[in-house]
């Protein structure tokens, strides 16, 4: 049986930044990825907020685009104009700089490898056609917003929005991002994120009349778009209620997707990753090294994120429950819940 202090469960913004903080302590932690390739397939809109900067080194190469606005149209044919500086990434390219920064401090990546099982502190990973059992005294589950680390502690599953995304050839040159808001789009938007002479289209919502591919067909159609040439072609799920009650049960600790850390009403979720990351690592060290109990990571998270989140729980419940299929009162509660 391999023994080591920590094993980080996915390999995104959340899992890296946790493996990164942990092995730089000296400890044994092994980060467990079931892609072949971090951050390929990309499943993101790749947009983060340049405060993004205080915590990760955004490399040239990471950056698709500089942004500094957001324009929101709404349903009934308003707009507005919102500063919101940041950066379309690079998605794959920003997510194997912070894996490869976490191999540099130590960490050791599996890659192709996935957790099957996990009692009290045995996981049992599929790798290489192999079943190999492994054993750790801290267990971080940063594997997505279906997290199997999560089901099999006992965590039930988050609800979910739908999002289906094309990566397209720009007929013009864009300079910013665009939110749209649709009654068909129930509990989400669509959105144009511009990477240069290429942009990130998509739809996210929860899911009833229309299919994801229908509704990004929709979309493409308001935009006038459908013979773009598209580059690629991505979906995924993003949780909508928030943070878990509780992101802590024994020696597991959740962050990023993983643990609901993706803001309820606009679906981003890489700086609150990296955040939740950093404070899941940081718990864990102490834990590890000094035995403080791994409940300061509940009390860390909710001291930087928890009114954030909390704000954006009780706007995603008003448009869950409020939400119009006319374009006057959809915008009338758009107005309150939208930044």
């Amino acid at each position: 049986m391999l023994k080591f202090d920590a094993v980080v469960v996915g390999a995104g913004p959340a899992g890296s930044t946790a493996a990164r903080v942990i092995a730089a302590t000296g400890a044994r932690v092994l980060l467990v990825e079931k892609k072949a390739r971090v951050g390929c397939p990309v499943q993101c809109a790749e947009y983060v907020p340049a405060l993004i900067s205080l915590e990760v080194e955004l490399t040239a190469a990471a950056i698709a685009q500089p942004v500094q606005t957001l324009v929101t149209l709404f349903p009934d044919g308003s707009r507005t104009l919102t500063s919101a500086p940041g950066y379309i990434l690079n998605r794959e390219i920003f997510d194997s700089t912070l894996a490869e920064a976490a191999v540099r401090a130590g960490t050791e990546l599996w890659l192709q490898a996935r957790v099957v099982d996990l009692k009290d502190d045995i996981l049992v990973i599929q790798r290489e056609g192999e079943r190999l059992k492994v054993k750790a005294a801290l267990i971080i589950g940063a594997d997505g917003p279906l997290s199997p680390v999560a089901r099999l502690s006992g965590w039930p599953r988050q609800p979910l929005a739908v999002a289906a995304q094309l990566e397209v050839v720009l007929p013009e040159k864009l300079e910013n991002t665009r939110v749209y808001f649709d009654p068909l789009y129930r509990g989400g938007y669509a959105w144009v994120f511009p990477k240069g002479k290429t942009a990130n289209v998509g739809v996210g919502f929860i899911p009833g009349d229309l299919t994801p591919p229908q509704a990004l067909q929709h979309f493409l159609g308001r935009l006038g778009w459908q013979g773009q040439k598209v580059m690629r072609r991505t979906g995924g799920y993003i949780p909508t209620g928030g943070p878990y009650p509780e992101v802590h049960r024994g020696m597991v600790l959740l962050c990023g997707d993983a643990g609901g850390f993706t803001h309820p009403v606009t679906g981003a979720g890489i700086l609150t990753a990296v955040l939740s990351g950093r404070l899941a690592g940081e718990a864990g060290s102490d834990y590890l090294s000094r035995g403080t109990s791994l409940t300061s990571y509940e009390t860390s998270w909710r001291g930087l994120l928890g009114k954030t989140m909390a704000r954006a729980v009780n706007s995603r419940q008003h448009w869950q429950a409020e939400w119009s299929m006319d374009n006057y009162c959809l915008t009338k509660l758009l107005s309150k819940t939208w930044f």
